[in-house]
């Protein structure tokens, strides 16, 4: 009886890494795992999203304030197709005022980028979740002003 809820507490806990240097290509063995993001340096990190598999999962919190202006994180998907990205990103500014959320929304990209124009905060998170033939993207990115995700080709 002990060695089954031994695992089913290892089994609860998420694995954690953290990313620090660019560039990150995620394996398929890697799937469910969170990703927490030290990031304020003046270039891109790159992070590549494994091929597509039916229920692989990443998390991306965000543990360092991006507040160097050439500081960006770019996820691209190792399919690399038009198309590979969908979901919507809220974005929040700090200062919760009024008409201050904005969305960016995506069907036919394959590239995501969180820039550091408008200073993204300590806490910022994304998920992103496959079916087999697409990722799909949420999450919120706080910032002093919206604009710090874009979807691309």
């Amino acid at each position: 009886m002990a060695k089954v809820a031994r695992a089913a507490r290892v089994a609860s806990r998420q694995r954690v890494e953290t990313i620090s240097a660019s560039p990150k290509t995620i394996a398929s063995a890697e799937a469910g795992e969170t990703y927490l993001i030290d990031w304020n340096t003046g270039s891109a990190l790159t992070i590549t999203l494994p091929a597509m598999q039916d229920g692989a999962y990443f998390k991306f919190i965000w543990i360092t304030a991006m507040a160097n202006n050439s500081a960006t994180v770019v996820f691209n998907s190792a399919d690399n197709t038009a198309g590979d990205f969908a979901g919507t990103i809220v974005e929040y500014t700090t200062h919760a005022t009024d008409g201050a959320v904005a969305t960016e929304t995506c069907g036919s990209h394959d590239i995501l980028t969180i820039g550091s124009s408008n200073d993204t905060s300590i806490g910022s998170w994304l998920e992103v979740v496959c079916d087999g033939s697409k990722w799909y993207w949420t999450g919120n990115i706080i910032g002093a002003a919206v604009g710090n995700a874009v979807f691309s080709t």
